[in-house]
């Protein structure tokens, strides 16, 4: 008997269908948003890579400086031939002059012209592009920009403070000025340097946003800390006068710049308390070759600025702390305060002038090897001095009063100097002759010191 053999055959099911690809609705941005941003690249990409006070190309050596200034020329000569022409200023507002402020007449007038291109720009940009709906990765770009902007700033400023350098210890000229002539820069500058510890402390804080800020692991932790160090330092500089208005307030801006797209997550995430993500991606992710070229940017410029800063720099600022410290503890003979009896060139008056023209009538020559000198209106210029014993001579300038100058030293007694200008300089240069004045040997500023018990605050 035959066996039969059934074979059974599955009927076909239906077909399977690849599913589908998501639909990826483009980014929309709303009108108002696409303005904003189109001004806000405009005009803080001209002030990052043009006008700033410490931009990025300062981190390219040698070339770093000129291509910087060659950046900056279109603003700050037309802020210089608008101040002559068209805002009449007199003096020495009216010129490009070496100036320790970043608030000059030609300084605000340039920064008129920067907003006034970046409006113009905004506005062609406006009716050129009608078709794009939002620009997520120019916005990256943008973002990267400014956060290396931010990042070579903070490390700039935090470093001069945590080598306590940018703010002096109370000079001889200050300790020596009744209270209330004071200028209020002078009074928070002198605040600020009397105790080295807290300066360090607010250069290292400074110092790590800058470092944050690098890292788009890091970056929005290093904008919200510069923001609050911004914050006081704007408050500062309006509040004590000190000219640095502009530069501070726009650190500030560009790090609300770089805030403000997570703005909603940190909301949820400080106040509504529930896990969020970021909004904007911190790097534009395509094409491949572009994300490459961004992290290599990145990664190169950080370790240039971590090269420059832990290396060179903190070494010529260690070193120049150490120079100080050293001066401190052995002032050089010299240190004190000396007033002007003359400056003759040829025998003819030839008074040494301050920034604004005034003459000097007494030079402080300070432990710190800083130097302030008076003037014949009572106001003080900061500079600097440095003594060769071997040549015999003092390098000596102030700020305002152009470059330094070297003088050939003479000390007939103690209580008496005499500078001759050298070099090129001594066909320009009178030659000073000084008068030692007396001094207190103690302050009690600087003798109170530090104390945990107190039974009630010492005032005098």
């Amino acid at each position: 008997m035959s066996e039969l053999t059934l074979e059974l055959t599955p009927e076909p099911g239906p077909a399977l269908v690849p599913p589908a690809p998501p639909v990826v609705e483009p980014i929309r941005w709303k009108p108002a948003t696409r303005l904003a941003f189109r001004f806000a690249f405009c005009y803080f990409m001209l002030f990052a890579l043009c006008c700033g006070n410490a931009t990025i190309w300062e981190i390219i050596p040698v070339a770093g400086g000129y291509i910087e200034d060659w950046l900056s020329r279109p603003f700050t000569y037309a802020g210089q031939w608008l101040a002559q022409h068209y805002f009449h200023i007199q003096g020495a507002g009216a010129k490009l002059h070496e100036t320790g402020s970043g608030d000059t007449a030609i300084s605000w007038i340039a920064l008129g012209v920067m907003f006034s291109v970046a409006v113009l720009a905004t506005l062609i940009w406006t009716a050129l592009d009608r078709k794009s709906t939002a620009y997520p990765k120019l916005f990256a770009w943008f973002r990267f920009t400014i956060r290396l902007t931010l990042g070579y700033a903070m490390l700039t400023y935090g470093l001069a403070k945590l080598f306590p350098l940018q703010m002096a210890p109370p000079s001889l000229a200050v300790l020596n000025e009744p209270f209330g002539n004071l200028s209020p820069m002078t009074l928070l500058w002198t605040m600020l340097g009397y105790n080295p510890l807290y300066q360090m402390i607010c250069g290292g804080a400074e110092a790590l946003g800058g470092l944050l800020i690098f890292f788009r692991r890091t970056a929005l932790a290093g904008a919200l800390l510069i923001a609050f160090l911004s914050t006081n330092i704007v408050l500062y500089n309006f509040f004590f006068d000190v000219p640095v208005k502009l530069y501070a307030a726009h650190l500030l801006l560009m790090s609300l710049a770089v805030i403000v797209p997570d703005i909603r997550a940190l909301f949820g995430f400080f106040w509504q308390h529930r896990p969020t993500a970021p909004t904007v991606p911190w790097a534009p992710w395509s094409p491949r070759l572009i994300r490459r070229l961004h992290i290599t940017v990145e990664n190169l410029v950080v370790a240039i600025c971590l090269l420059l800063f832990a290396g060179f720099a903190s070494f010529q600022l260690g070193k120049a702390v150490s120079h100080q410290r050293a001066s401190q503890r052995n002032p050089p003979p010299i240190t004190g305060q000396w007033h002007v009896d003359s400056a003759l060139l040829n025998g003819q008056p030839k008074p040494f002038l301050t920034g604004d023209g005034q003459p000097m009538t007494d030079i402080f020559l300070e432990p710190s090897s800083r130097t302030m000198v008076r003037d014949s209106a009572t106001v003080l210029w900061r500079g600097g001095f440095h003594i060769d014993d071997k040549k015999h001579t003092v390098n000596f300038g102030t700020v305002g009063s152009g470059d330094n100058t070297i003088y050939a030293l003479a000390q007939p007694d103690p209580n008496h100097l005499i500078l001759t200008p050298t070099g090129k300089e001594a066909k320009t240069v009178g030659t000073l002759t000084l008068t030692r004045v007396p001094l207190p040997t103690h302050y009690p500023l600087l003798d109170r010191g530090f104390h945990w018990v107190n039974e009630w605050g010492l005032e005098r």
